[in-house]
């Protein structure tokens, strides 16, 4: 494995002669999140994961950025590896990059996975729950936010199970009161993309927990509309992280999806 800084990214590049698999990760978490999938794809993919900017890893030099721009870092670790048609697995914040790059660049794309994530907008609600948790974080309130943001991540089940909430407390905790904010407000320029996905001819898999309450099973079922016979899984007994509450199913509906592509 290579870990590579690319324009103050940092990428972890498990190289190898096979296919590209990229996976972009949640918020505010960081590359650690895809480690079962890392595991079990190394050897059958050039597994690809990295950590958005200001989080994790990385850094920046602006604390002013939008989706476009992380948009734009994508872009940026395709080009500098010399990827060619990638497959690309993006959850929640990772979904709404991808699916704006695929609007952006379709021809990069061998295929799609889109794990508890959307093609809309915020709604109102959902700006303004964004503007709270920058003020809230701004007023030493950091660990209310972390505290509540867990419970939304994961479901019950996974909750009370400590590896799994543990594991997903550390990322929260390791991430800057400054990369929380920033990232919160390029959340908020996410545009609508679902009313471009139509005219997208990629295979896609569209995968969503059975107890996701950000990205519910609802969304998921607008986003089947719009692409071409695309494959549907509900991943049970998860929340909004599936990939680790239940990495074995998840892990299995990824590999038969791309298998078939």
């Amino acid at each position: 494995m290579k870990n590579i800084k690319i324009n103050n990214l940092m990428v972890y590049d498990y190289d190898g002669v096979k296919e590209p698999l990229i996976f972009i990760h949640a918020f505010p978490l960081c590359h650690k999140m895809w480690n079962e999938q890392v595991n079990f794809f190394k050897n059958k993919y050039r597994v690809i994961t990295y950590d958005l900017r200001a989080l994790g890893n990385s850094t920046t030099d602006d604390l002013q950025y939008t989706m476009e721009t992380l948009v734009n870092d994508f872009f940026g670790i395709i080009e500098f590896l010399n990827l060619k048609k990638v497959n690309v697995c993006g959850l929640s914040i990772g979904g709404y990059i991808t699916l704006r790059a695929v609007v952006r660049k379709p021809g990069i794309f061998k295929s799609v996975i889109l794990a508890d994530t959307k093609a809309e907008k915020d709604s109102d609600e959902a700006l303004l729950n964004r503007c709270n948790s920058i003020i809230n974080i701004r007023n030493g309130k950091r660990d209310e936010f972390s505290s509540a943001i867990l419970k939304n991540l994961i479901c019950e089940k996974s909750y009370l199970n400590p590896e799994i909430r543990n594991f997903v407390q550390e990322m929260i905790k390791s991430q800057s009161n400054e990369g929380i904010c920033a990232t919160q407000i390029a959340l908020a320029t996410r545009t609508n993309v679902i009313d471009y996905l139509d005219k997208i001819n990629i295979p896609a898999l569209v995968l969503t927990g059975s107890d996701d309450i950000l990205t519910p099973i609802e969304s998921a079922q607008k986003m089947l509309k719009c692409f071409k016979e695309p494959v549907f899984k509900i991943i049970q007994n998860s929340g909004h992280l599936s990939n680790l509450e239940n990495p074995g199913v998840f892990n299995k509906a990824v590999l038969e999806f791309l298998k078939k592509v």
